[in-house]
């Protein structure tokens, strides 16, 4: 069953929605969806999926609303662009977002429902799950910041799926606001979906990036990527963090500049207390944001999950004391790089911030 106000789903049974008391329907409505006019209305993909309208555009893709012709719900359907589709790392990245997904079978995760290619340029195409309401970096860009009791459900959630995707593992590598997506109408409690596993690392499969090349949103980047390193499942931890620190605070730990400064802050500059930049912002919450963007993965938190258990904490879900505030690992937190080449490229972003690097050990 279908709320044509607020567009949640419920299974068969309900006869009304629970958050705006509309009554629902047997199928979706899809005059009521959001989209913009397109060219390729009424192009059908894959003999199944009719293509109605634009959304948007990402970094490789175009996403359109379509229908599914047998049943008549709404799809979105992301579609590689033509120059991004005769990229071989580019074609894998983005098959690789299907395989991601559909591994990891979790509700705060997109469903990708199918894939194909277009007949005509042979552009790959992926088939979601169509989505109602809006990123949360949408809605950070309007709202600039999120009070505890909408941000700490939100944050639980989209580390819910990234704790389910290092189960499978999988590492996102690109956490940042425009990846979460709020499911539901504006004001009511929301669900959340993460997005866009494009740049996801599958932990027993070979690298697809190629070596020496970082991968990632660079304000939302931990240590690790910035000089290649491996990453793990804390450095999808740091991302969150980032996250977390702009959710609470309406602004980046780091101020955006020119790129290699930005990297170079993201690897050597101390992040600042988020209550330097909002003063509302009490200890524990800003004790828990700290310890999600150290430097050092050792001392962020271990897993997701322990990062779960500190942000039910903050909400008062779970009893007990914040691990945030125990001690570090290493009290210096410098991130010591792993590689010839790390190391190489962490002397480079000392030098320019016009610092002098460590002696890193082999």
């Amino acid at each position: 069953m279908f709320c044509a106000r607020c567009h949640r789903e419920y299974d068969a049974g309900h006869r009304f929605c629970p958050y705006d008391g509309a009554e629902l329907a047997e199928a979706r409505r899809i005059e009521l969806l959001r989209f913009k006019p397109t060219r390729l209305r009424g192009t059908v993909l894959g003999e199944r999926y009719e293509v109605c309208g634009y959304i948007g555009k990402g970094a490789m893709a175009r996403v359109y609303l379509a229908i599914e012709r047998a049943t008549g719900q709404p799809v979105a359907i992301k579609v590689l662009e033509s120059f991004s589709a005769r990229a071989e790392r580019t074609r894998e990245r983005f098959v690789r977002e299907a395989q991601s997904a559909a591994m990891i079978g979790h509700p705060n995760i997109v469903k990708v429902l199918d894939a194909g290619t277009r007949a005509d340029d042979g552009a790959p195409y992926l088939v979601m799950e169509y989505l109602f309401g809006e990123s949360l970096g949408d809605w950070l860009r309007r709202e600039r910041r999120m009070d505890a009791d909408l941000a700490l459900p939100v944050l639980c959630q989209a580390a819910s799926g990234l704790a389910a995707a290092h189960r499978a593992g999988i590492i996102h590598r690109d956490v940042k606001p425009d990846n979460i997506f709020l499911v539901g109408a504006q004001g009511d409690p929301y669900a959340v979906k993460v997005l866009d596993f494009g740049l996801a690392k599958i932990q027993a499969a070979e690298h697809i990036t190629a070596s020496g090349t970082a991968v990632g949103t660079i304000e939302y980047m931990a240590p690790e990527q910035v000089v290649s390193d491996l990453p793990d499942p804390r450095t999808d931890v740091y991302g969150l963090g980032v996250v977390m620190f702009r959710t609470f605070t309406g602004v980046l730990p780091f101020p955006r500049a020119q790129q290699s400064e930005l990297l170079a802050r993201q690897l050597v500059t101390p992040p600042p207390r988020p209550s330097e930049r909002r003063r509302s912002i009490d200890r524990p919450l800003e004790s828990v944001i700290l310890k999600a963007i150290r430097k050092r993965p050792e001392n962020r938190y271990p897993s997701m999950e322990a990062f779960i258990e500190d942000l039910e904490r903050l909400a008062g879900d779970r009893d007990g004391p914040l691990s945030a505030e125990a001690p570090l690992a290493a009290p210096d937190d410098v991130y010591v790089p792993q590689g010839s080449f790390a190391r190489n490229a962490a002397i480079y972003f000392y030098r320019r911030l016009g610092m002098e690097a460590p002696r890193f050990s082999d």
